[in-house]
């Protein structure tokens, strides 16, 4: 099974990455006019601008994606050892990344819906003139990567030492 321990290195890696590049990049929405904004500053041509406050589904959402990225570490971290290990005491290693990998998928799911729904009912935006980023769809490309990382270390699993 080494194969898939590799593999799933891979997965919870890149899933890493496109979540941080996600997180801290300013393309979520996108308008006609070259604007564009993200969850820490709006641009609008060369001028960005800090948010001094933000609405609660921005908080939200920075905080679930917090969380997400906190428990993908915690899948990677869990995971390197599991090559030389299978077991810390009595906890399983590649269980633990599995369960990070899950939660961060998790986590990252709920952030992006709460992002999703809150500008999908907004009333004040003219449809078709402001559009989700690359950054969101970064957002979105991790949670699935996540799921299908916890997936693949559940069949990574070595059987507990007799």
């Amino acid at each position: 099974m080494p194969f898939l321990r590799i593999l799933s290195t891979v997965l919870v890696l890149l899933s890493l990455l496109l979540l941080l590049i996600a997180l801290g990049s300013d393309y979520w929405l996108a308008d006609n006019s070259g604007s564009h904004s993200g969850l820490w500053k709006s641009c609008s041509s060369s001028l960005c601008l800090q948010y001094s406050s933000v609405l609660g589904y921005v908080d939200a959402t920075r905080a679930f994606l917090f969380l997400a990225v906190i428990a993908g570490f915690l899948s990677f971290f869990a995971l390197i050892p599991s090559f030389f290990r299978s077991h810390l005491g009595p906890v399983s290693l590649s269980l633990v990344s599995a369960v990070g990998s899950f939660s961060a998928g998790l986590c990252a799911m709920i952030a992006l819906a709460v992002f999703t729904g809150e500008l999908a009912g907004a009333v004040n935006v003219p449809p078709g003139q402001v559009t989700f980023g690359w950054s969101f769809g970064l957002g979105w490309a991790s949670f699935p990567l996540f799921l299908i990382t916890g997936a693949v270390m559940m069949f990574a699993r070595k059987p507990p030492p007799s």
